[in-house]
């Protein structure tokens, strides 16, 4: 018989209630203090390793403590998501994993194609939305994160995101602690990573539709290396 960890609720400041996974309680606030930890949301791409939506431009291993923030993509074909990206993510304090309502909010081209229920048959739910009426997904809202028996990706927030539209451009996506279910924008603990889609899923130095400026390219790559090192390039993580 598996045995479930216990969640603890911790007081977060500007961001609602969350659950810490373990057996003892601690409290945490978004602006730390003396004897506080802080809690910190961290968003990544998943490669995905064999499985047919294995994504061989993220850098192996990818997850939340050594995320890799950025891609470059191929379109999936028109009406398909057999090329889609698998976004995870988690809120951590310190090593430790911890619970709470978060959102998935998706800007520029591309959609959100999947949002999970986190607990199959449990209490917890998903909605996904279309926020401004354009047809496309851009706003997934989860109660929790994955919580399901003998299940990898237990403790961290998934979705998908696709783009089968053939416009080229960037999806910048944000993860973000968000308890009143309306998106990211007024949200403090959050993390965002980019896809950037084209035909062939080739990066390109340059401008345009499509294209990776050498500015992004620089930041995304800084942006990686700092976060391969704990760091943070990008506010909150």
């Amino acid at each position: 018989m598996t045995s479930r960890p216990k969640r603890l609720i911790v007081a977060c400041a500007a961001s609602g209630a969350l659950l810490l996974v373990g057996s003892t309680a601690a409290q945490a606030r978004e602006t730390g203090g003396a004897n506080r930890e802080r809690v910190r949301a961290s968003s990544y791409i998943n490669p995905d390793a064999g499985l047919p939506t294995e994504n061989s431009t993220v850098t192996p291993g990818s997850d939340c403590f050594r995320p890799d923030r950025s891609d470059t993509q191929q379109f999936s074909d028109p009406g398909s998501t057999a090329r889609n990206v698998h976004n995870d993510a988690c809120f951590l304090m310190g090593d430790r994993m911890v619970d709470g309502p978060a959102s998935f909010e998706s800007r520029g081209v591309g959609s959100i194609s999947a949002c999970p229920d986190p607990d199959g048959a449990g209490l917890g739910t998903a909605t996904l939305s279309d926020t401004n009426g354009d047809g496309r997904m851009d706003l997934c809202f989860q109660t929790g994160f994955q919580d399901k028996v003998n299940t990898a990706g237990n403790g961290e927030f998934h979705t998908r995101l696709n783009n089968n539209t053939g416009i080229a451009g960037r999806q910048t996506v944000v993860f973000c602690s968000d308890s009143d279910q309306d998106g990211c924008s007024d949200e403090t603990v959050k993390s965002t990573i980019t896809i950037d889609w084209n035909a062939d899923g080739v990066p390109t130095l340059g401008n345009g539709g499509g294209q990776i400026g050498l500015g992004s390219f620089l930041s995304n790559l800084i942006n990686n290396l700092l976060s391969s090192l704990g760091l943070s390039g990008r506010g909150n993580g």
